[in-house]
């Protein structure tokens, strides 16, 4: 069975796996259609709204979303506790990753939830500390909402086109995922055409 069959309802995610699903409205829609829930951790909203960087519009109007979001309770953010500050601590110096990644990792480790994150290298350290299968990203949402036509193969350009909008890029991951997924697809049509051939022989 393909890896992009399954996914974790419950995610934390950090700050860039947020502003890829906020880009697009298509895949946010989806993922809410598909009961997907989103939380993350108070270090990734202080990066979201008042870590030192960009102020343009793009940054700007993804902001807009996330504030709409929260507002709705669509999206929310949690403290962590003294424990997990000690872990978030502990894993620091293993990999060059921001505290919100981090604690996103150790909320997620606590709450047994799902990681989503679009960098590869707070994937790596959190594929050594939560269980198998429990980190995720972007294109692997894309990919299973593909594989439970909540979204379709054409929608791809869609969604490439809204991330691109708002100076967001997830190649050439993006355009794997969605072939993975079609594969995924097929390999199943070809499955069920066989077991119906055979029942009718």
């Amino acid at each position: 069975m393909s890896a992009y069959a399954t996914f974790i309802i419950f995610n934390v995610a950090d700050t860039c796996a947020l502003w890829n699903i906020l880009a697009s409205g298509l895949l946010y829609r989806a993922s809410r259609k598909a009961q997907i829930s989103i939380s993350s951790t108070q270090f990734v909203r202080y990066e979201c709204f008042y870590k030192r960087g960009s102020n343009s519009p793009a940054w700007q109007e993804l902001r807009k979303r996330l504030r709409e979001r929260m507002d709705s309770g669509e999206i929310s953010f949690w403290d962590i506790e003294l424990e997990e500050l000690q872990e978030v601590a502990a894993l620091e110096g293993r990999k060059a990753i921001s505290k919100g990644e981090l604690s996103c990792i150790v909320f997620a480790k606590r709450t047994v939830q799902g990681f989503l994150s679009d960098d590869g290298q707070a994937k790596k350290l959190a594929k050594l500390v939560l269980a198998e299968g429990a980190v995720q990203d972007t294109p692997h949402l894309c990919a299973w909402l593909c594989i439970n036509e909540t979204i379709h193969e054409s929608d791809e350009h869609t969604i490439r086109a809204e991330l691109a909008a708002l100076d967001r890029a997830l190649e050439p991951h993006l355009r794997n995922a969605f072939l993975k997924a079609l594969e995924y697809k097929l390999m199943k049509q070809m499955e069920n055409h066989k077991r119906d051939a055979a029942a009718g022989s």
